[in-house]
């Protein structure tokens, strides 16, 4: 059974095809939930009472997805100080939700796609838990909703969709950015929201991490300075991935500029790892990062200058980390998620000389920061 899932989520056709049938799957199942149970009654957050219990509602498999909505939980958390708050993930994002204030988490495994009774028997534990709240964070997504409407919580509350009323407390959260989207949710909160993921890692991560750089680049300094890099990332889904030849161009002119890097490819890319390898066997100034942990690799990725990177899960970790991103973007769509801080750039569709140009205007411009925070400290 792993391995059939395996293949599904490494091939793009059977991928293409498992989503197709997903979610005509959970349209067909939302559609006979709404058919039978009644629209919920309208209400808003300070009309509600008795908040005691919290179920936030994210089972979603991608990392991107997960980390955007983290800054809901400190939200919930500071509206509800008293309040218990859970969590429902899968099993592949609950890493990156730890070590935020979250008493309980239920986790989704995709296991469940062919054993759906495993999403019936985890529907009647949240409901055993009669929850006063239910928050669904996702306006989009479909399996979030139909496990709010089953758990029967006193309250739900979500995005407005349409003309059909599907929450007790609904929410215009309509924006051009999934960060906004976030912000706009949290509103009737009353409470300040970050528009950019959160990720706590420990000190015992950091020094880990810095231990692995240290082991790759082969220095013997604790010092940032010394160890200062470029993380690449190869990887994405689907129509977001750059070719192969895109990235040795890439490693290339890195080397010609004398840029230290450290490569890191996705879990998917497993069939870009020998032209890589053999590639960065000759380089001067290249490192390739063996796969990490997720918690482990946030770590090592926070100690980076910058990241250069798809559309991707570590897009979003950087921007949790608050690490400069050279977005490389190809599709529209993605303009809706690629960090947009004043220190963060986003290419579409670029050539390598432009990203090479990326590059080292930010190296630039962190070194003169650097320099003026020097200068004015000895001032």
């Amino acid at each position: 059974m792993m391995h059939l899932l395996t293949r599904i989520r490494t091939n793009y056709y059977l991928k293409i095809m498992a989503r197709f049938l997903e979610k005509r799957a959970k349209r067909y199942l939302l559609g006979g939930g709404l058919y039978l149970l009644k629209a919920p009654v309208p209400e808003t957050i300070d009309s509600v009472v008795g908040i005691e219990k919290i179920l936030i509602i994210r089972p979603n498999f991608r990392l991107g997805n997960a980390l955007i909505s983290t800054p809901v939980i400190d939200a919930l958390r500071e509206r509800f100080p008293s309040a218990t708050i859970d969590y429902l993930a899968t099993d592949k994002t609950l890493p990156l939700l730890q070590q935020r204030p979250v008493d309980n988490f239920y986790l989704l495994s995709r296991t469940a796609i062919l054993r759906p009774w495993q999403c019936v028997t985890l529907c009647r534990r949240l409901r055993d838990q009669r929850y006063d709240l239910a928050v669904q964070v996702s306006g989009g997504s479909t399996s979030g909703l139909i496990v709010t409407r089953l758990i029967g919580a006193r309250y739900s509350m979500g995005s407005r969709k349409d003309d059909q009323r599907l929450y007790n407390i609904e929410v215009d959260a309509k924006s051009s950015h999934a960060y906004d989207f976030i912000v706009s949710l949290t509103r009737p909160l009353g409470v300040v929201c970050r528009n950019r993921p959160l990720l706590q890692l420990t000190v015992q991560e950091r020094y880990q991490a810095m231990e692995k750089i240290q082991q790759l680049i082969g220095l013997h300094s604790n010092h940032l300075s010394d160890s200062g890099f470029i993380a690449i990332f190869v990887g994405g889904h689907q129509k977001k991935r750059w070719p192969l030849a895109f990235w040795l161009t890439l490693i290339d002119n890195l080397e010609a500029h004398r840029i230290r890097y450290i490569v890191f490819l996705g879990p998917e890319e497993f069939r870009l790892l020998a032209p890589i390898e053999q590639r960065l066997m000759s380089s001067m100034y290249g490192y390739l990062c063996p796969p990490l942990p997720i918690r482990h690799f946030a770590a090592v990725l926070e100690r980076a200058r910058l990241l250069v990177t798809p559309d991707s899960g570590p897009m979003h970790l950087a921007a949790a980390l608050d690490v400069a991103t050279i977005s490389l973007i190809r599709q529209k769509k993605s303009l809706a998620f690629v960090p947009r801080e004043a220190y963060d750039t986003t290419l579409w569709r670029p050539e390598v000389s432009t990203v090479v140009e990326a590059i080292l205007a930010n190296v630039d411009r962190q070194n003169t920061t650097v320099l003026e925070q020097t200068a004015a400290v000895i001032g």
